[in-house]
């Protein structure tokens, strides 16, 4: 899976400070921003979840603002979840409990999952905690970078897509299989996408209408700090190439697209504003047929 290698590296660059962009010249988009992203999302995860103890995170819950909050709590004895506005977190009873939704959930068994991507508290008000299943194939265990409860339970911005949303969600659906014996499950399991219209879905990418106005979603998305962001396709590098919402940038042209060489142009216009570029390690430098890639480092405060 070159693609997924080569998403997994674009995150690499982004956890050792680099900002760059990657261009990827490819005979068509179909999937390639779907296995880059999977890359992106399993190389940049890291662990949230705490199952013992000493792992709580009621004194950090307690800092938060009152009603200030829309919160996942994540069970750490099955795979039952609970979403509402966190209404405080307080010691009730000699015990650490949670108040969501006008419930009190104990703190011992249950961690929290502070929703920041772009769920608004004002949407829950009234309204008690939301039971939800978390919801992890039990044949996917392999395919996860940690614990499936803290890679699909919680909650992180790791990589945005902006394209196609309703492409990329049905590519995204396609079935891949973990083992000889195990049931096929799809990519989206890998991914975890969720659109901006969603409310309080778990995540690990977003996805972003191409035709909207980046400048609507820029601030939003660089201020959750993903660590790439792929645009998916000529017409969508064009538009939201300068956008500057992560480290890096994975700019994907299709050669067959009608805007392909406007999209060349502008990418080589950024090149030629490069300090230097960004030699491919050595498990990427076979490059399938039909593809060509670069990168390039940007210049501080730039894309």
């Amino acid at each position: 899976m070159w693609l997924a290698e080569l998403g997994a590296w674009a995150a690499e660059l982004a956890a050792q400070d680099v900002r760059g962009i990657i261009a990827i010249s490819v005979p068509a988009r179909e999937f390639t921003s779907v296995l880059a992203g999977c890359g992106a999302v399993f190389a940049a995860f890291e662990p949230q979840l705490d199952a013992s103890p000493q792992g709580s995170q009621f004194n950090s819950a307690a800092k938060l603002k009152p009603r200030g909050h829309v919160v996942r709590l994540i069970s750490t004895q099955n795979t039952a979840g609970f979403v509402g506005i966190l209404n405080e977190a307080v010691i009730k009873n000699n015990r650490e409990v949670y108040n969501v939704g006008g419930g009190w959930i104990p703190a011992d068994r249950y961690r929290i999952d502070v929703l920041r991507w772009p769920d608004n508290p004002v949407e829950f008000v009234g309204q008690s905690r939301i039971r939800e299943d978390i919801d992890f194939p039990a044949d996917a265990h392999a395919l996860f970078p940690g614990p499936p409860a803290d890679f699909c339970g919680f909650s992180a911005l790791h990589c945005a897509i902006v394209g196609n949303s309703t492409a990329i969600q049905q590519e995204s659906e396609t079935l891949i299989a973990t083992s000889m014996v195990s049931k096929p499950v799809p990519l989206s399991t890998l991914l975890r996408p969720r659109t901006v219209h969603e409310k309080a879905r778990q995540f690990r990418s977003v996805l972003l209408p191409a035709r909207e106005d980046p400048e609507d979603y820029r601030e939003l998305v660089a201020g959750r700090k993903p660590k790439v962001v792929i645009l998916d396709g000529a017409a969508t590098v064009c538009r939201w190439l300068g956008a500057g919402m992560a480290p890096i940038t994975v700019a994907l042209v299709e050669r067959t697209a009608p805007s392909g060489e406007a999209a060349a142009e502008i990418l080589m216009r950024y090149r030629a504003r490069s300090p230097e570029d960004i030699p491919l390690p050595a498990y990427l430098a076979r490059v399938p047929a039909g593809i060509e890639v670069l990168a390039w480092q940007s210049r501080a405060g730039n894309p």
